[in-house]
């Protein structure tokens, strides 16, 4: 949607994600028909939460370890040991 129209919205104080609140919150004045408009609505005007690229260590096998690192697998990490 063009922004004119998500800034018109907000200025009502009906995008779809403040009618959504306002259904949860327990508001009754929004009318079937309006909820359902704010959810078929909501894609085009709220974006979704994008992937983000995660930088992580792959497992190793146990055989790669060093003392240390089996030490604290064994522990789990409190030095308690398994439960």
């Amino acid at each position: 949607m063009s922004s004119k129209v998500t800034s018109q919205l907000a200025a009502k104080g009906a995008t779809p994600l403040e009618i959504m609140a306002r259904v949860m919150a327990g508001d009754t004045s929004v009318t079937e028909m309006q909820f359902e408009a704010a959810k078929a609505a909501a894609p085009y005007i709220h974006p979704k939460l994008s992937a983000i690229q995660m930088n992580a260590t792959v497992r190793r096998s146990v055989a790669d370890m060093s003392d240390d690192e089996l030490a604290a697998l064994a522990t789990d990490g409190d030095g308690q040991g398994e439960s």
